[in-house]
């Protein structure tokens, strides 16, 4: 059964799609604000889902369809890679920042602020880096809204969607960073996908490129979100009964995935 049965006019599934997949990613961004107290435990949670978005959903699709557009799969394990390293130069000191770090001035010239300023940076990067690639990932997500609509890629977008959301809003927290501009682009990145694909589609080698590259970014950002996580755990921020629930969730999620 596709989803366009459930439209009253031509277009209407498309609508009903978009304002599924928006609702679902406010709901990840409202349970992170609620629970914003739990940040190791929402780390966990919210790294664990890009694990298994990138490493079951979109590293596998760029790899499917590298061959029909007449691009070698090395190309598409080379691209993520690039994404990866690129990634990992910008958040290379985003590993131990504390959650106030973002926050803090830092002075031209005081002992240590040098240090403290990189620090800054590259937790900044991670907030940037996850809400840039998130971004891109759901204007081609919003793509597969138009070209397929079943049920079963409805239930897969709204399941990413609220890992997206809670992934965005707990890095963007945890960084210091104003949440709301982010939240209103990752609403709207979905229907400008649709639109693209609706006016004109990309070349089709672009799509698999597209996707190893945010999946790459998207793989760097969870490690770092797992490595804040493990310092909150060292510091005793993040007790064990929040880690089996974090573990729960992210296997419930990953099997909702895999199911469909």
């Amino acid at each position: 059964m596709h989803f366009w049965d459930l439209g009253d006019s031509p277009g209407g599934h498309v609508l009903i799609a978009l304002s599924f997949i928006v609702t679902a990613t406010l709901t990840g961004m409202w349970v992170a604000r609620r629970a914003a107290g739990k940040a190791g435990m929402l780390l966990l949670i919210a790294s664990g889902m890009l694990l298994t978005t990138a490493a079951l959903h979109i590293l596998p699709d760029a790899w499917g369809d590298a061959p029909a557009v007449g691009l070698s799969r090395w190309v598409v394990a080379g691209v993520a890679v690039l994404g990866y390293g690129v990634m990992t130069v910008f958040t290379k000191n985003g590993c131990g920042c504390d959650a106030d770090l973002a926050s803090q001035v830092v002075g031209a010239h005081a002992p240590g602020r040098h240090r403290k300023a990189k620090e800054v940076a590259g937790a900044l990067s991670v907030g940037m880096g996850a809400a840039t690639a998130l971004t891109v990932h759901r204007v081609v997500e919003g793509s597969a809204v138009v070209l397929d609509v079943s049920a079963a890629v409805l239930l897969a977008l709204v399941i990413g969607s609220v890992s997206d959301g809670l992934a965005l809003a707990t890095l963007l927290q945890e960084t210091g960073q104003r949440l709301a501009p982010w939240a209103v682009v990752a609403c709207a990145s979905p229907a400008l996908g649709v639109l693209i694909t609706s006016i004109s589609p990309l070349p089709a080698p672009a799509l698999p490129i597209a996707l190893s590259l945010v999946a790459g970014v998207i793989l760097r950002i969870a490690w770092v979100g797992l490595r804040l996580a493990a310092k909150k755990r060292a510091s005793g921020q993040l007790p064990r009964w929040q880690i089996v629930t974090a573990a729960t969730t992210v296997t419930l999620s990953t099997a909702v995935m895999i199911a469909h």
